[in-house]
């Protein structure tokens, strides 16, 4: 069988994110939300959010993930291998760039 990332990144492309990621190691290890918050602690709930993009991945969820996925945790963070910036960060490293230009 195809390694899970290089199926999802064949389906999904660039829009891979760390939730479609956990969401299909989770499927690939035939484990259900409730059974993945029973051994995690992480309330399903939780899961669910942060399968579906509406929770932030944070450090310590990739780190328990990765435990139980048998993955790195930069796996789960960054599943397309790269860092995708967020606005706020994008805005961050603009003024660095200009105060940089300044000095």
């Amino acid at each position: 069988m195809e390694n899970m990332r290089d199926v999802l990144f064949e389906l999904m492309g660039e829009n891979l994110t760390s939730g479609r990621f956990l969401r299909g190691k989770r499927i690939e290890a035939e484990l259900s939300q409730d059974e993945l918050a029973r051994i995690t602690g992480i309330s399903r709930p939780n899961i669910s959010a942060l399968e579906n993009d509406r929770m932030p991945m944070t450090n310590r969820y990739a780190e328990i993930f990765s435990v139980v996925l048998n993955v790195h945790p930069a796996d789960i963070l960054y599943p397309n291998g790269y860092v995708r910036k967020s606005k706020e960060v994008e805005a961050i490293e603009k003024r660095a760039k200009e105060f940089a230009k300044g000095s």
